[in-house]
């Protein structure tokens, strides 16, 4: 069982979260309207994800791809066995989060598999938006009976994200209340298929409409 007996300082904390609205500003404004200790299990996911993301930016070669993938398997090994988690401004928090049981160490591992498979094809399109976002929403409900919207949606959205051009995409129901904070943000959509680039109020607004009434 992942245990850790070190907590994560407040400054930590706050420098995780820049990171996540530097590195991925949509997810980062859904999850301002969590509760704050479901806001920071968010945010130690979504640095996660972007720590994996950024592989392909910062390496081309596959076996030094191989490497950075590696090191996070071995990160979440030792967190699974209780050895004290590396010295990591994201392993921290993680190993934390999986000490209160806020996501499963095997979601966790799936998206290192995946982005990495993402990597070695080098196609985006396998990046597993969809697994990122469930993990996110079962931080907040265990149940929500919205699994299947968000594996039609989430990829969707990310594609236009990329610039595709894949029209509005699928009509899906009002989100649950209480996953709004994972999957509010999906409502940008809305924005990304215009000509012009939305303000930063513009996003903030639309987001915060998605958490308001569920409808992304």
């Amino acid at each position: 069982m992942p245990q850790t007996t070190t907590l994560t300082s407040p400054e930590i904390w706050a420098s995780l979260d820049e990171k996540v609205q530097a590195g991925d500003e949509d997810r980062w404004l859904s999850s301002r309207y969590a509760p704050k200790p479901e806001r920071r299990a968010l945010i130690a996911l979504y640095a996660f994800a972007y720590e994996l993301a950024r592989v392909r930016l910062v390496v081309t070669e596959p076996g030094l791809g191989a490497i950075r993938f590696q090191w996070w398997r071995e990160a979440l090994e030792e967190i699974e066995q209780g050895e004290t988690p590396r010295a990591h401004d994201v392993v921290g928090p993680l190993a934390e989060m999986l000490a209160e049981k806020r996501y499963r160490i095997d979601a966790l591992k799936r998206l290192v598999d995946q982005f990495e498979d993402a990597f070695e094809d080098a196609d985006r399109t396998q990046q597993p938006e969809a697994l990122l976002t469930a993990t996110a929403a079962r931080v907040l409900a265990d149940a929500h009976g919205w699994g299947q919207h968000i594996a039609t949606l989430a990829p969707h959205v990310a594609a236009m994200r990329r610039g595709e051009s894949v029209g509005y995409g699928p009509v899906v129901p009002r989100a649950p209340k209480a996953i709004r904070p994972a999957v509010a943000h999906l409502r940008l959509r809305r924005l990304y298929g215009k000509q012009s680039e939305a303000g930063n109020l513009s996003r903030r607004l639309c987001v915060m409409r998605g958490v308001m009434s569920g409808k992304v």
